[in-house]
């Protein structure tokens, strides 16, 4: 009783202070007002429960009346956003620190909440969070105290129960505008087109229709029962698009695995977001989305390749057809492949220059005239007598040359693309390790040696010799940023220090591989590097990643 009498008193003087001279003393400690004459008087109202949430007015009182430490929890309020301090869209914590108030000005008081988060409990920093603005009307729940008895406020972790007159959830049974439509959905290639112009973490403000068959499923078994959604991806046989997060067919829960597989084919619906994170930018179906249309597949296995070659030597496949072996499988396919080198674009995007690293990153056509980009395979060449060699460029920067390379077709800067290239045939010569059997071209492939765990961990230290080894993961952490582990095959076990995604790439971007190729405990990776040690224990140095199973 005694606290409902304190309460009420407190909401009326509440209600005085507003109205009385600036110079008379707040008896709640120190209330934020606005830098202004033009004060708006808000009588307190609501009590602060879920179904009649304080007013900025009510909450200011209220908190004001605490005692320096206790906290009141699960506490609602509704007020507009009148200022917003910071916003961590791309960071660590993904909080906010803002003001609310009973106006969209602050005119009337206003109320901080310090490091709240999203709708529903989504962090800003998440893929497809929406992101809050001065004039949003929000409902917070929260923790509320008044720090050090004088500074009313939220608590950090307050999260948005409602934004705008949306709760969390909440999905229109017909969107009132979307791009494309469940009968006409739009591809993943326009799809990732209107991505591209978007701001970086930003959404489209309309859902988008998205058709395309899924070539990876992201998510281990283990939790698509616990989260009841799935990360995958999907693909035109062009571009890839993760969808992040989505939920079953009609927006049902995910239960077990084996509902969707790979080469399924969806319509998805849900909105487009660019997704940026440490340099490196994903095109995403943002958390929300959920399958409208699902036609099932053959579980993954290679389509039929129009044409007459058929990957080998003597038949190479021709651009056109490896790129339709690509299409769709999660797993690669090692083949040989004949094309003309494309001076046009590198499969970076920018523009061919025989002193940066296009001699490392090309694209191979079905012709020397092709100028279609999206026809061109991106091609991942190693260092070496290979890559010298297909260094084709003249004066202008146009390759012309006919080259057969054998590698492993996979998915490669977004589209199907050649990796781990081992060999070459370039004007009769050959260059690298057949496949067939035999080196040619000064040995081994750029001097690598394919051993087993045995042989490597007998051999002698050196910087200078590179091996490729092909093992089981295990003892890899969850989040590990450099990618240590051990790796066993039936020979041994020896200890990796760190995997790079390429010969001399950044360091700490192992979760790129884990994000990109489902790297994990269990899988079956390839990588080169060198036979190294630390306190006496052998272990695989500078090591770089080749391929996984």
């Amino acid at each position: 009783m005694k606290r409902i009498t304190n309460y009420l008193i407190a909401m009326g003087l509440m209600t005085l202070t507003f109205t009385s001279c600036a110079d008379v003393p707040s008896p709640y400690g120190e209330i934020v007002k606005p830098a202004t004459d033009d004060v708006i008087t808000v009588d307190p109202v609501g009590t602060g429960t879920e179904a009649d949430p304080f007013n900025v007015a009510a909450v200011t009182a209220f908190t004001s009346a605490l005692a320096d430490g206790d906290v009141k929890n699960n506490i609602y309020t509704k007020g507009y956003i009148c200022q917003i301090d910071d916003i961590d869209t791309s960071g660590t914590y993904g909080n906010s620190t803002y003001w609310i108030s009973d106006d969209a000005e602050g005119k009337s008081g206003k109320f901080e909440v310090y490091r709240g988060i999203g709708l529903g409990g989504q962090k800003f920093n998440e893929p497809g969070a929406t992101i809050i603005k001065v004039g949003d009307q929000v409902v917070i729940k929260g923790n509320v105290k008044n720090f050090k008895g004088n500074t009313p406020e939220y608590d950090q972790g307050s999260i948005l129960v409602e934004l705008n007159g949306k709760k969390a959830g909440d999905k229109p049974d017909t969107p009132a505008e979307t791009i494309g439509t469940k009968d006409e959905p739009i591809t993943v290639t326009k799809a990732v087109e209107l991505i591209s112009a978007l701001a970086d973490n930003a959404s489209t403000e309309q859902e988008a229709y998205v058709t395309g068959k899924i070539t990876k499923i992201k998510t281990a078994d283990a939790d698509i029962a616990k989260y009841k959604n799935i990360d995958y991806i999907i693909s035109d046989g062009s571009k890839e698009l993760t969808v992040f997060r989505g939920k079953n067919v009609d927006n049902t829960d995910f239960t077990e695995a084996g509902q969707i597989n790979v080469g399924d084919e969806v319509v998805v619906i849900g909105k487009l977001t660019k997704f940026v994170k440490d340099g490196n930018t994903t095109p995403e179906v943002a958390q929300g989305n959920y399958i409208v249309k699902l036609t099932k597949g053959s579980g993954g296995e290679p389509e039929p390749v129009a044409g007459d070659g058929d990957g080998s030597k003597e038949k190479p496949y021709t651009v056109t057809q490896a790129m339709a072996a690509g299409s769709g499988n999660d797993v690669y396919v090692k083949a040989f492949i004949v094309g003309s080198v494309s001076g046009q674009v590198l499969a970076s995007g920018a523009k061919f220059s025989a002193e940066s690293d296009a001699a490392t990153n090309i694209l191979i056509a079905a012709s020397a005239s092709e100028t279609n980009v999206e026809k061109c395979m991106p091609v991942q060449l190693p260092s070496g007598a290979i890559r010298t060699a297909l260094n084709l460029v003249d004066n202008k920067g146009n390759y012309k040359k006919e080259v057969t390379l054998y590698g492993n077709i996979e998915k490669y800067f977004g589209a199907v693309g050649l990796k781990s290239v081992s060999f070459a045939i370039l004007d009769g010569q050959e260059i690298g390790t057949n496949p067939d059997g035999g080196s040619q071209g000064g040995g081994s492939q750029d001097g690598i040696k394919k051993v087993s765990v045995a042989e490597f961990n007998a051999a002698a230290e050196s910087t200078d010799v590179w091996y490729e080894l092909t093992g089981t993961i295990s003892n890899l952490k969850d989040g590990d940023q450099y990618g240590n582990f051990d790796l066993t095959d039936n020979s041994g076990s020896v200890y990796v220090y760190g995997v790079l995604s390429e010969k001399g790439g950044a360091k700490k971007l192992f979760q790129n591989l884990v994000k990109d190729y489902g790297v994990k405990n269990g899988s079956t990776i390839t990588i080169v590097g060198n036979r190294g040690s630390f306190n006496g224990k052998i272990q695989v140095s500078n090591a770089y990643f080749v391929s996984v199973k």
